[in-house]
């Protein structure tokens, strides 16, 4: 599939710099940003899915894969 057309993870957060939205391939990289983001002092992070559900930090352990 054109990675262009695949689905991907959207990981998003804010700081006092503004919003970040990063896209990830996998369950994993998208896990692992949204913690990095989490550490660094990031609000409000949450992982879109491609399917379309919004998963909060508490939500994160019960989604690894």
């Amino acid at each position: 599939m054109d990675k262009a057309l695949q689905l991907q993870y959207l990981v998003s957060g804010r700081d006092q710099s503004g919003y970040v939205s990063l896209s990830r391939d996998t369950t994993s990289a998208a896990l692992k940003k949204a913690r990095e983001l989490l550490q660094e002092g990031y609000l409000d992070v949450r992982i879109c899915t491609p399917q379309g559900r919004l998963l909060l930090p508490d939500e994160f352990d019960g989604f690894e894969t």
